[in-house]
């Protein structure tokens, strides 16, 4: 029997690849009307605009193509509070029509959510059903990804960072942060510590990675769009100068009546981050500070949606790796893990009852009482076991 050479094995699965894609894109769009399409619309729009070298923080062009190109009818303007690295992220799917640009991004964002994932889990055990069940049961997954958001790819942009810099790669692990920038709130702790660490571990190929991906981005930014860093400043401004009940310390006050100084709190509190991480830090892992710091930027952070809590994913995959793995007790590892589906059972409920964003401030704070408390019960079960085996 004659069998098919490797070379030409792998021109296979290429090929076939190759068709898959293709069907996908050609296939009529099976999705209801609004999967995927809610938050792409701005965002889609934007890099449309930027795209033919025009202002895309001009409110009066925003309203033009989204109501020209996207179907767009309701009586505001739809706005993309996201940076211009998302805009050129976004550039490819502008050459098709917005309806099928949004079931391809639908397809890559499940893509996105599947390698992240992958990616930060870190059981080496196998059980990969495990991590990936828990990613796209969690309700915030699954309304991103319903929205079209993009702030899956600030998950991957740190999912590959730890890739690449376990792995030795350091300057892709630099270039890979630049996906950090395209909502740059949802890492406003992560990315300067990340940075800082960089720093004093003088890895400095990360920072210059990161340096040089950033640069090469803003330069093609100028050729498509001269004055792009005044939009972008119009966006940031007038996006800070909202008044929003964000599931955060932010949103908390804004409920209490303060609407002023809460948008500065992480100000405060990547001070004080600051001086913990260069006090305790040393010794803290990358995949350490990466979840304390986005439970802290979770609360923290001057704007946000609830399903921008995505990014617990890290914290949440830590917790689940920590149950399976033998590192936690079994009667404690099972009371985590049903915490954690009773909380997420929760997080269902109270989207059916549509009430403001603000209150899911408790989700993060949730999540850290978890971690900490798995953190201090891992730590104890580890120290006892020398004890044990004497």
């Amino acid at each position: 029997m004659n069998r098919v050479p490797p070379s030409k094995q792998t021109s296979l699965k290429v090929i076939l690849l190759v068709i898959l894609v293709a069907l996908f894109l050609v296939a009529p769009n099976p999705l209801p009307a609004r999967i995927g399409t809610v938050d792409f619309r701005p965002y889609w729009s934007s890099s449309f605009i930027l795209g033919h070298g025009e202002d895309f923080a001009d409110p009066s062009r925003m309203d033009n193509v989204e109501r020209t190109l996207t179907g767009w009818t309701e009586s505001f303007t739809h706005h993309a509070w996201f940076a211009p690295t998302g805009n050129l992220i976004l550039l490819p799917y502008t050459l098709l029509p917005f309806t099928r640009a949004a079931y391809c991004w639908f397809l890559t964002n499940i893509a996105v959510v599947f390698v992240s994932t992958l990616l930060i889990w870190r059981n080496t055990t196998g059980r990969l059903w495990l991590p990936l069940v828990a990613a796209f049961g969690f309700s915030m997954t699954l309304l991103s990804l319903a929205s079209g958001q993009v702030n899956t790819l600030v998950l991957l942009g740190l999912a590959l960072l730890m890739y690449f810099s376990d792995s030795g790669h350091d300057y892709a692990a630099g270039a890979s942060l630049v996906l950090t920038t395209i909502k740059a709130h949802l890492v406003i702790l992560t990315l300067p510590l990340l940075l800082l660490d960089a720093m004093r571990r003088k890895q400095w190929r990360i920072l210059v990675g990161f340096a040089g991906a950033l640069t090469a981005c803003a330069l093609i930014l100028f050729v498509l769009y001269p004055a792009w860093p005044i939009s972008f400043w119009r966006l940031v401004t007038s996006g800070m100068a909202m008044v929003r009940e964000t599931p955060t310390l932010t949103g908390l006050l804004v409920v209490a009546g303060e609407r002023v100084w809460g948008k500065w709190v992480w100000v405060i509190g990547l001070f004080f981050a600051t001086m913990i991480w260069w006090k305790c830090g040393r010794g803290w892992d990358r995949r350490t500070l990466i979840d304390v710091s986005i439970l802290a930027g979770m609360v923290l952070s001057p704007v946000g949606w609830s399903y921008d809590q995505v990014m617990l994913l890290f914290p949440l995959l830590r917790l689940l790796e920590w149950a399976a793995n033998g590192s936690l007790a079994r009667k404690d590892a099972i009371a985590l893990v049903l915490v954690l589906m009773v909380a997420n059972a929760i997080t269902f409920y109270e989207r059916i009852l549509t009430p403001s964003e603000v209150w899911y401030f408790w989700v993060p704070l949730l999540v850290a009482a978890a971690y900490v408390l798995a953190a201090q019960r891992r730590q104890s079960r580890l120290s006892d076991v020398p004890t044990r085996a004497a």
